[in-house]
C-alpha cells in the first residue's frame, strides 16, 4: 500500500532481518532466508561479511552510531509481531493476515505456523512486482502463494481496490491486518478507509499497527538520533509527518470500535526479547506497537 514505489524503509528493515538471519540458531531471535533477495549488491555484501561475528558487530556498532536504536528496535519489533501473528492463528482462530504496505515483509513463507491460515498483500504494483520477481528467483515452487492486490494509495483506497472475494469471505473468516510504519498524513486518511472498513467484518478481528509518538514530530531534538533518521528517510521521499499520543490509544481506539490488547515502545519490546541487554539499547523509543481487537 505504499504512496509510491519508493521502498527505503522496507529495505532498511530486510537488511536488519538479513542481518540477524546471520547469526547462529541459539542467537538470532528469528531467521529470514528471503530478506537479503531485495537488497542491492552493496548491501547482500555488507550482509555477507555479518557471516564472521566481529564485522558482524562492527557493523551493528556502526548503525546504532548513524541511527541510533534502529536496528534493535527493528528485530525486536519483527519478533513481536512474528509472535503476535503465529498465537492470533494458533490460539484465536485468525485463519486470514491482511498485510497492508507489505513493502518486502517475507511472514508468508518464513513463519511456521502450522494451521492454515491465508496471507494477502496491499501494495504498490511496482513493490510487488520487484518482490514477486525477487521471490520467484529464489523460491521455484513456493509452499504458500500468497494473493496480491495492487494499491497506488495516490488514486485508490483499500475498500475500493481490495477484491470482492474478501469482503464476501470477511464473515467466513477471522482476519488480522497488519500494518507497520503509519507515519504519514497519506496513510493516516487511508488508516481511517480501514478502520471505516473494518467496522463490517466480525467481532475479533485484529489490527496490528506501527507508528511513532507524535512528541517526537513535535520536539524532534529531544529523541536521540531522531533527526538523522528522519533526514534519510526524508532524502528517499520517506518523510514522517504523522504519529499518535500513546496516552490517548485507549481512547483513539475505542472511538473505532477497537479494545487495546497491546501497546508499547521500543524499550518495552526490546527488553520482552534482549532482557538484560536491553538496558543498555538506546533510541528509537518513540516507536510503538499497538494491538487492537473488534468489539
Amino acid at each position: 500500500m505504499s504512496k509510491a514505489p519508493s521502498t527505503r524503509s522496507g529495505t532498511y528493515m530486510a537488511v536488519f532481518r538479513a542481518i540477524e538471519s546471520t547469526k547462529p540458531a541459539e542467537e538470532r531471535l528469528f531467521h529470514d532466508p528471503y530478506a537479503a533477495a531485495f537488497l542491492s549488491g552493496y548491501h547482500q555484501t555488507l550482509v555477507s561479511g555479518c557471516r564472521i561475528p566481529f564485522f558482524r558487530k562492527l557493523l551493528a556498532a556502526y548503525i546504532q552510531l548513524r541511527w541510533p536504536g534502529t536496528h534493535t528496535a527493528a528485530i525486536a519489533r519483527t519478533k513481536l509481531i512474528d509472535d503476535m501473528v503465529v498465537q492470533a492463528v494458533r490460539e484465536e482462530g485468525i485463519n486470514q493476515i491482511i498485510i497492508l504496505s507489505a513493502t518486502f515483509d517475507t511472514r508468508a513463507y518464513r513463519l511456521n505456523i502450522d494451521k492454515p491460515v491465508s496471507f494477502v498483500e496491499v501494495d504498490h504494483p511496482d513493490t510487488q512486482s520487484f518482490k514477486r520477481t525477487r521471490l520467484w528467483e529464489l523460491i521455484q515452487s513456493p509452499a504458500v502463494h500468497p494473493d496480491y492486490v495492487k494499491l497506488d494509495m495516490n488514486k485508490e483506497l483499500l475498500a475500493d481496490v481490495i477484491s470482492p472475494y474478501f469482503v464476501n469471505q470477511r464473515h467466513y473468516n477471522k482476519t488480522l491486518f497488519l500494518w507497520e510504519n503509519l507515519t504519514t498524513h497519506l496513510e493516516a486518511r487511508h488508516a481511517e478507509a480501514m478502520f471505516g472498513f473494518i467496522r463490517s467484518f466480525p467481532s475479533g478481528t485484529q489490527v496490528i499497527v506501527t507508528y511513532p509518538d507524535k512528541a517526537v514530530l513535535e520536539n524532534p531534538k529531544q529523541y536521540r538520533g531522531f533527526s538523522r533518521i528522519n533526514d534519510t528517510l526524508r532524502r528517499a521521499g520517506e518523510n514522517w509527518d504523522y504519529g499518535l499520543d500513546p496516552r490517548n490509544i485507549t481512547a483513539f481506539m475505542h472511538e473505532r470500535n477497537m479494545i487495546v490488547r497491546y501497546d508499547g515502545g521500543a524499550d518495552k519490546y526490546r527488553q520482552q526479547y534482549f532482557g538484560e541487554k536491553s538496558k543498555k539499547m538506546k533510541g528509537y523509543e518513540y516507536f510503538r506497537v499497538v494491538k487492537s481487537e473488534l468489539r
